[in-house]
This record gives C-alpha cells, sequence and structure tokens, in this order.
C-alpha cells in the first residue's frame, strides 16, 4: 500500500495542529475567588505570573489537535493506493481470460460456474475501467472477441451477456499464450483476470510463465464441490454386426464423489430399450454389459442413459452402428472341392455369410473371409499383404508346405531345420478341444453346447513349432498338437487350421457342433472394422460428403432434438461436402436422404470434463499461488484507483470536536 496526496501544495496547512498547544501555553487561567479582608498582595502575586505555562490537561490537548490535524490533512485530498495501481495519467490494458470449457456448465447453488464468471468478467470491466480491453475465450480452439486491445468497453460487456458454455474441453495452455499476446499488444499497465472454475483435470499439467511487466489476478467462480456421475465410454463387440447377430455393449460409469451410488443405467437400441441398476464405489468405476440383437441391415442408433443428477450433460452415450447384411467368404478351390462344398452349406445355413468362388488366393474378389484349403505355400507374402488390407485368412497347409513359407505368411520366423510340413495318419484319429478362457469360444465355456471341436481327425499336419509359437492357441488335440492358432496383425488375422475340412480326413465337419463353432469363429476372427466412423469432436462442425452427388438434392440434417439444422456447401477431398455451420452438441445429428437416415454425426461428452473438482492447491504461476474470490476483486480496483481518505478524517475531526467538550466539562474544577 502507498500513500498519495492530491493537494500537496496545501501541506502547509497541518502547521494549525499546533494552534491547540500555543493557546494551551499562553491562556491564562482565572483564579478562584476567596473572599479576604486585604486581597492587595494577592493581586501583586497574580500580576507577577508567567505568562506561559505548562498544560495540565493533556487528553484535551490531544482531542483537539488531532480534530484540526485531520481537518488539514483532509484538504490534501489523501488516497490509500495498491502496489500495482497506474501513476497518475498512465494507461490500462486488461485482458480478461474467461473460461466457458463443459465443466463451466455446473451448478454452484443457484447460478452455473459460468454465469458467475460472467457477472465477475462484467465486475472487472467496470471496476478497472481498463483504456484498452479485450475478452479470450478457454475453448478448445481459444479466441479473442477483438483482434487486438480495444477500448470499445460496451461490446465486451453484450458478448458476455449473449455468450454461453461450449460442450468441449478448453485448451488452456493455447487460451493463456493467446492472452498474453494479447497483453504484449496493449499499452500502459497490462493486466491479465483469469476467471475459471480451475478444473483439476484441465489446469494441473498447465506450465505456464508470467512476464514481469504483466500483473495477473486470479478469479475462481467454484463454490462448493460438485459431486457428479458420468458415462464415460459405449464400446460394442462387434463393432460391425451383421443382420440378426447380437452385439455386446459395454458402458462405462464413473462415479465423481465420495459416497457410493446406485444409479439406474438404462440403453435406447432403435426403440428397444433395457435398464438396470450399477453398484458404483466412491470415486470408482463400473462396467456394464448389454446385449442386442440386430435388426436388418442399417444405421442402429444407441444411447446409453443415466437418471439424472446435478450435471446432466455428461448423463448419456451415443453410439451409431452399420449393420452389414452379410460377411462374404471367398474360397479358393475348385467348387467339386469337398471345402467348397463345406463353404456353401455353411452360407446356406447361416443367414449373414454369403460363399464365392476365388479362382485365384492371390487375386481373391472383394471379401472379409479367405478360405485357403490344401495350401501349398505359394504367394504368401501376397496373402499376408491382404490380411493386413483387412481380410482374414483361413488357411489349412498341405502336406509339402514348406515351413519358410509358413513363417512368411504369419509373420513368425522358421527353424533353419524345419523344411517341408510332412503328414501324421493314424486310423483312430485325435480329439481336439477348445483352449480354455478362448474368446473365440466363449459361447461354449459354459459345457451347456458341449465342445466346439468335437469329432475324430484321422489326419494332420506336423506343425513347426517355432512358427506356432509366435501364435495365439486357439484349440490343441488331445496330445497337445496345435489344431488351431490364430496369428493377428493390424487389421485381420491369419487363422491356421489343422482341423481338415475334408469328411474323409475327419468327421469335425459332420457334426452339429460344427455350424455353430465355425460361426463363433467367423465372428470373432472377422476384419477389424472399416465402417463408417460416425463420431465427432464436441464443437466441430458435422459435415458428410455423399457418395451420390444426386442425394444433395434432398440432404437434410436433423439435430439432437430433431429439429432441422442449417446447412451450407463446401469441397471435401472426395468430392462435395456438406457442413453445418453451427458447433455441434452432445447427442446423435442425423443426416437424410429423401427423409431416410443415411449417415450419423455422434458427439459425446468430453470425458475429461466430467471430473469437477477444483484444483486443491493454485497453479504455481498465479501471482502468490492465490485464487481470489470475485469479491477481492472490486476491493482490489478500488484501491488500484485509489481509496480516498478525506471522509475519515472528516469524521474523525467531528469526532474528536463532540468528545472535547464533553470531556471539559468532566474535568472543570467545581466552585466551593
Amino acid at each position: 500500500m502507498s500513500l498519495f496526496l492530491q493537494s500537496p501544495w496545501l501541506l502547509p496547512l497541518l502547521a494549525l495542529a499546533g494552534l491547540p498547544l500555543l493557546v494551551h501555553l499562553l491562556s491564562r487561567t482565572r483564579p478562584p475567588a476567596y473572599r479576604f479582608s486585604n486581597i492587595e498582595f494577592l493581586q501583586k502575586v497574580v500580576r507577577r505570573t508567567a505568562r506561559f505555562r505548562k498544560p495540565k490537561d493533556w487528553l484535551l490537548l490531544i482531542l483537539r489537535t488531532l480534530a484540526i490535524a485531520a481537518l488539514a490533512a483532509a484538504f490534501l485530498g489523501p488516497l490509500l493506493l495498491s502496489k500495482s495501481a497506474p501513476l497518475p495519467g498512465e494507461q490500462r490494458t486488461v485482458i480478461l481470460l474467461v473460461d466457458r470449457s463443459a465443466s463451466m456448465a455446473a451448478r454452484d447453488g443457484a447460478a452455473s460456474r459460468f454465469e458467475s464468471a460472467i457477472v465477475a468478467a462484467r465486475e472487472a470491466l467496470d471496476s478497472l475501467r481498463p483504456d484498452a480491453s479485450n475478452i479470450v475465450w478457454i475453448d478448445a480452439e481459444p479466441s479473442s472477441i477483438f483482434p487486438e486491445p480495444a477500448t470499445n468497453r460496451g461490446f465486451l460487456t453484450e458478448s458476455l451477456l449473449q455468450s454461453g458454455t461450449r460442450h468441449e474441453a478448453g485448451a488452456v495452455a493455447r487460451a493463456w499464450e493467446l492472452a498474453l499476446r494479447q497483453c504484449m499488444i496493449g499499452r500502459g499497465r497490462k493486466e491479465l483476470v483469469v476467471i475459471s472454475d480451475f478444473q483439476a483435470s484441465a489446469w494441473k499439467s498447465v506450465q505456464a510463465e508470467v512476464p514481469p511487466d504483466v500483473n495477473v489476478r486470479s478469479i475462481s467462480v467454484t463454490r462448493e464441490e460438485a459431486p457428479n456421475l458420468a458415462i464415460t465410454s459405449l464400446i460394442a463387440t462387434p463393432a460391425e454386426p451383421v443382420a440378426g447377430q447380437e452385439c455386446t455393449l459395454l458402458c462405462r460409469v464413473r462415479n465423481f464423489s465420495g459416497e457410493a451410488r446406485r444409479p439406474v443405467l438404462s440403453l435406447d437400441a432403435g426403440g428397444s430399450h433395457q435398464s438396470q441398476p450399477v453398484d458404483l464405489p466412491a470415486w470408482g468405476d463400473a462396467e456394464t454389459a448389454f446385449t442386442v440383437r440386430c435388426p436388418g441391415a442399417g444405421l442402429l442408433a444407441l444411447t446409453a442413459a443415466l437418471d439424472g443428477d446435478a450435471f446432466p450433460s455428461d448423463d448419456r452415450r451415443y453410439l451409431a452402428l452399420r449393420v452389414r447384411e452379410s460377411l462374404r467368404l471367398a474360397v479358393a478351390a475348385p467348387a467339386t472341392a469337398p471345402e467348397s462344398k463345406v463353404a456353401r452349406s455353411l452360407a446356406d445355413a447361416l443367414p449373414w455369410l454369403d460363399a464365392i468362388d476365388c479362382p485365384d488366393a492371390a487375386n481373391p474378389p472383394p471379401c472379409d473371409f479367405l478360405l485357403v484349403p490344401a495350401w501349398n505355400g505359394d504367394a504368401s507374402e501376397q496373402l499376408r499383404k491382404l490380411a493386413l488390407r483387412g481380410t482374414t485368412i483361413l488357411v489349412l497347409p498341405g502336406a509339402g508346405c514348406s515351413a519358410k513359407s509358413l513363417a512368411d505368411l504369419t509373420g513368425s520366423t522358421a527353424d533353419a531345420a524345419d523344411g517341408l510340413l510332412t503328414l501324421d495318419a493314424r486310423p483312430e484319429g485325435w480329439q481336439a478341444s477348445p483352449v480354455e478362457g478362448s474368446p473365440v469360444f466363449k459361447l461354449f465355456a459354459s459345457g451347456e453346447f458341449g465342445n466346439p471341436l468335437a469329432g475324430v481327425t484321422r489326419r494332420r499336419l506336423r506343425l513347426p513349432e517355432s512358427v506356432v509359437s509366435k501364435g495365439v492357441l486357439l484349440g490343441r488335440f488331445n496330445d497337445g498338437k496345435p489344431a488351431l492358432v490364430s496369428f493377428p496383425t493390424t487389421a485381420a488375422p491369419v487363422l491356421l487350421c489343422n482341423l481338415p475340412l475334408d469328411p474323409a480326413a475327419g468327421d469335425w465337419t459332420t457334426r452339429s457342433c460344427f455350424l455353430p463353432a465355425f460361426a463363433e469363429l467367423v465372428l470373432h476372427s472377422r476384419p477389424k472394422s472399416g465402417a463408417d466412423d460416425f463420431s465427432l469432436e464436441p464443437g466441430a462442425l458435422p459435415s458428410w460428403s455423399p457418395s451420390d452427388p444426386s442425394q444433395a438434392t434432398t440432404l437434410a440434417l436433423t439435430g439432437p432434438s430433431g429439429k432441422p439444422l442449417a446447412l451450407e456447401q463446401g469441397s471435401g477431398p472426395t468430392g462435395p461436402l456438406w457442413r453445418s455451420p453451427l458447433p455441434a452438441a452432445p447427442g446423435i445429428h442425423t443426416w437424410l436422404v429423401s427423409g431416410q437416415p443415411v449417415h450419423y454425426s455422434i458427439v459425446n461428452f468430453p470425458e475429461s470434463e466430467s471430473d469437477l473438482r477444483a484444483l486443491p492447491e493454485v497453479p504455481s504461476f498465479l501471482p502468490g499461488g492465490a485464487v481470489q474470490p470475485r469479491e477481492s476483486l472490486a476491493r482490489a480496483a478500488a484501491l488500484d484507483h485509489g481509496l480516498p481518505l478525506w471522509p475519515w478524517l472528516v469524521g474523525l475531526a467531528l469526532i474528536a470536536l463532540l468528545v472535547e467538550p464533553l470531556l471539559a466539562n468532566s474535568s472543570a474544577p467545581k466552585s466551593s
């Protein structure tokens, strides 16, 4: 704090404070009157009394001196200033860094955090009265209202009133850098006012520096703890199901509070509803599984929802699936081969599986699976490239296939001693069974449906251990030898099958378990989904490029509420692109052609914004390591502009003058 005098030329008035002392020193005291027969000698004593005398009533002297000194000091116009106050005539630039990320929508009492931030920002503009100012928003893409600080405070105030929270996480570090750049553009004294809820998940990793010529004030709008429940993920397995297939939906729920909760979680799958309670420990999470049977081919929208809590923005999670009509199985064998007949019987029994011929295994038609029976080791590199591009390879090696070719196909390494694969045969055969815990045959884990690999295998290959050891064992024979091995790749796996599909070499294909076992193998080993990516980042613009240009004539977009949204045309990498000019809110945005849904834009609430806890300690780069309450800004601004002390001085003088007569009467000697 410092003291500033507005009228320093009136300092000589303080000399008037010495008047009471002079009065006390020079005044005479009338002696008391007594009756004497002769008072001549007393009159001589009075005439000889000294004119100067010591004051006897020190308290009266102090009060009178204080009253005159206070009145004289009031004329000097003293102001109490803070150390950061601008000098007289100095310009002031104020930049407001205002948080409007998703967590600011949380309510603290009657108002939301963002509403409190707007009030604090308006008070800052009114109390600081800057010569130039600007507002920088903490968004996913930080922005400022003006290109540089300007004098139009009224426009900033109007922009604050018209603004709202965004459904996105804020880029705090980039917003901070933008605010500092705005400060550097400004003139005079530069001040940065940070207004935020200081959410821990957003601010804890921020490392920043404050230039020495920038004064930073920080205002927290968090008043109390905000417990919250949130759905943080919704995942479908498989990601691209086929018509009639059961799809498992895993929904993860988190509890951001210190109390255990048991909310009800519901799922809406194309109009089909399910619900179940979820037990959530304090500050913990839980995962719940729903099973949905996919209807006919097309788009399937899914919504998981929690019963409402105090922060409803993250109580819903959305997902869209494209349900395929069927999967395509190409068979690299003549139509008269036993394996081709088995494949066609499977396609006839499974409505979602189509079997097609493939004359050349190295150049198959578009398909999801490629069955290569009696493989002789040719085109191993081409087959592996197919797997890397998203085609599952199911290969049954033939006798004479080299271990080197098998290693090239599976991405493993064969020992030098491994030469050509040889055939084992015995009349009684071998029995096979799945490996315990294998997810491919999870349906048979209970034993209710028997052994999926049951049957007698009378002929099998001696597979090299150096190759098999690099894969994932799915099934084995009763003597421990591998029966079915998977070699995953980045797109689709390579399956090495030692179970013959020729009925002459084994009776697995004639057993009742064969159909469900092969169906499970196909569904769990299908290529990783290359389906449409429906997800959209919060705050992004919904966009879609029709595959058929004629669709644009009847194209429409509806928002989560079902209301139509405006569209504008642009250009994309594959042709004309249509987008909405407004940022997307959480929910399902439906693209319609002739009134029928053809695509979805799915926006989910950002998981990082669900934890509403504020930082336990403020960022180290904030001034003094303290976040101030909103009310302290007005006091600080008042000290910056100067707190006038003359009313206090006048009041002090009046009090002294009122007390002085009372004290004088009480201390006056009484006459007898």
